[in-house]
């Protein structure tokens, strides 16, 4: 499974028109080559609305190869910059079909340096030290990947599903606080030492916030 990112930034008034025409045109025929489109997000904090940012999964190169001819129709008045790669899945998401409860309106489209040979041992502080506690609090983790290439250091993806920027800072780890459920509680403590784990594991780290074109 390979999932390609495309971040595209759209013409000034022209985002619906763009949205109309990979919901109408494009992704139907992504969809006949075997791509499944995980998300479409536009800029919310960090980049403007018309910064868009498309993840599409396949099954493999040959498929994805295959499903480019859906981008070839013309679209250059609706577009200043395009800018596409092929990533990886590295953990056990994005899941095989994401039911509608996972989605939300928000997500984290968040990067990180690490050194290729922490990679597994990032993503089990990830996997089990932080994301069954910020779950637990209703974010949705869509998926981790890395670029196919082999670079050091090595680039990190992560989007995680939020209700809203307020609910990404409510489960902060430095907004701990202890009006919590028992639960919530416990997880707190056992990702502690993972979380710092993962923070000394990675290099450099930013996040932009965007917005779902779902709802």
């Amino acid at each position: 499974m390979i999932t390609e990112e495309r971040k595209s930034i759209v013409s000034a008034g022209s985002i619906d028109e763009y949205l109309t025409l990979c919901q109408n045109t494009i992704w139907p025929s992504l969809r006949a080559s075997s791509g499944r489109v995980l998300c479409m997000l536009n800029g919310m904090i960090g980049k403007p609305r018309s910064h868009m940012l498309q993840m599409t999964a396949y099954q493999d190169l040959e498929s994805w190869q295959t499903a480019q001819g859906a981008w070839s129709i013309e679209r250059d008045s609706l577009l200043e910059k395009e800018s596409v790669r092929i990533l990886r899945s590295v953990s056990s998401r994005p899941k095989d079909t994401i039911p509608p409860e996972d989605r939300r309106p928000v997500y984290g489209y968040r990067r990180f340096l690490i050194s290729p040979s922490d990679l597994s041992e990032f993503v089990t502080c990830s996997e089990e030290g932080i994301w069954p506690r910020i779950e637990k609090m209703g974010a949705s983790i869509l998926g981790m990947w890395t670029p196919m290439a082999s670079t050091s250091p090595l680039e990190v993806v992560l989007l995680t599903g939020y209700n809203g920027p307020s609910h990404w800072e409510e489960t902060r780890f430095d907004n701990r606080t202890n009006e919590v459920d028992g639960d919530v509680d416990e997880l707190w403590s056992r990702e502690e030492a993972l979380r710092e784990r993962r923070t000394q594991l990675t290099q450099e780290t930013w996040v932009e916030m965007m917005k779902s074109t779902d709802f």
